[in-house]
């Protein structure tokens, strides 16, 4: 117990994120914007022209171990080849007294994550449909080249200028290319966890299905007398959108594709027919 104890602290100590006001490289921290599994990251200005963007560090307990350097150089990789305007873009990787840093560029905005949570925001079932359409696009762009994010989730889309970006891409893997987990290891997670990781559009479509419901769930009070009950009893929806949900979450003979998901969304959206909506108020 005493060993994991002092691995816990040792750990946390050399993770402790650099302060804002500190000078990276070329780079003034102004803000820690989180710490995930595998890094740290930071929002930034550039000093050579003012602009700000954002800085990916290693955990320095990471380094040499196949999550830290390894992951980030797949990380980059997976970024240089994409160009979509929602979807940040790398600009170049160093290195800063031994620590490893991806420098991304800045998207300004609440995640979903903070819209739903933070700011209260509630989205109706047309309005989650039309965000669930730009999303789906934005991940059947990825499936063309090749890619799966493997992690989309409400805290890694970005709501800027009324328009999603998908951030994130340190668990994202190329079709072909081994999984960030052993099979071993992954053997041991239950199999929701082993869908999401897959290496496959099932684990995708699998983590829209989840997406989707925590839009629709925002509009939804709970009967504080009444015990908790599943989405499909507690959620009043189209028959439409149930079974869509049903075919994302594996429940019915799932999607094989986005596209086949976009084409009932596109079906829905067009026969529901609304008009000047707001994608969601507070």
């Amino acid at each position: 117990m005493w060993n994991k104890i002092v691995t816990w602290w040792n750990s946390t100590m050399r993770d402790r994120p650099y302060a804002p006001g500190r000078q990276i490289d070329r780079y003034l921290i102004t803000k820690v914007l989180g710490t995930g599994s595998y890094g740290i990251a930071y929002l930034a200005k550039d000093l050579t022209d003012g602009s700000d963007v954002v800085l990916k560090q290693v955990k320095p307990s990471l380094r040499l171990s196949p999550k830290g350097e390894a992951m980030q150089a797949y990380e980059q990789k997976v970024l240089s080849t994409l160009s979509h305007p929602q979807i940040p873009r790398w600009l170049h990787s160093f290195t800063y007294r031994k620590d490893s840093f991806l420098v991304m560029t800045f998207i300004d905005g609440p995640t979903l994550e903070e819209a739903l949570f933070d700011q209260m925001i509630t989205v109706d079932e047309y309005s989650a449909a039309r965000l669930m359409k730009k999303i789906a696009e934005i991940v059947a762009h990825l499936h063309e080249h090749r890619l799966i994010h493997r992690d989309v989730r409400i805290p890694n889309v970005i709501w800027h200028n009324d328009e999603p970006y998908l951030i994130d891409f340190g668990l994202a893997r190329f079709l072909g290319d081994s999984p960030t987990y052993s099979a071993e290891a992954l053997s041991d997670y239950h199999s929701e966890k082993q869908l999401k990781r897959e290496v496959a559009p099932s684990s995708d479509l699998f983590a829209l299905g989840h997406f989707f419901l925590f839009l629709l769930y925002s509009s939804y009070t709970p009967d504080e007398n009444a015990s908790e009950q599943s989405w499909e009893q507690e959620l009043s929806l189209s028959p439409a959108i149930h079974a869509m949900i049903r075919r994302l979450l594996q429940l019915d003979p799932p999607y094989h594709t986005v596209k086949q998901f976009l084409c009932d969304l596109e079906d829905y959206l067009r026969e529901s027919n609304h008009s000047n909506i707001r994608p969601w108020s507070q």
